[in-house]
């Protein structure tokens, strides 16, 4: 059982499966903090285009906090998650999440996979980059449903 546990989701319907699992985990009166990274390449379309065609780069970056934020509002509000253990961090999710983690004194970190090929069909890219030099334990919860025998 865990005190204080950070889950990384990152909003897809699948995110509630993840935080199912912390709160099974968690010790009575223990906190969960719900984080959403969001990655540089989602702010990228908008500063990729040449001067003068998109007018208000900051709105349009804006409008995609803006809809992130309530999107994890209404996923955190559904497990009764007050909006203080909320947090929206733009960058790497690995790093972010590592940094979180570090920040909050989190004892375990829960995250998806959806690694398709490779290595990263075991973990994923993202839950790979948080196992290594991570703060603290961390917990991977298998989004993909396993292939039929």
């Amino acid at each position: 059982m865990y005190s204080k546990i950070l889950v990384a989701v990152d909003l897809r319907k699948e995110s509630r499966k993840i935080i199912k699992k912390a709160a099974s985990l968690l010790k009575p009166n223990g906190k969960i903090v719900l984080l959403h990274a969001i990655e540089p390449s989602e702010f990228g379309l908008f500063s990729a285009f040449p001067f003068g065609v998109l007018a208000d780069v900051k709105d349009a970056e804006n409008k995609v906090l803006v809809s992130a934020q309530d999107r994890l509002n209404k996923l955190a509000k559904s497990f009764d998650i007050p909006e203080k253990m909320i947090k929206i961090e733009v960058g790497k999710a690995s790093r972010v999440i590592k940094s979180v983690a570090l920040e909050l004194k989190s004892d375990l970190i829960v995250i998806g996979t959806h690694g398709q090929k490779g290595y990263e069909l075991l973990l994923g890219t993202t839950a790979s980059g948080v196992l290594h030099g991570s703060p603290c334990d961390v917990l991977t919860v298998q989004m993909r449903k396993p292939p039929k025998s």
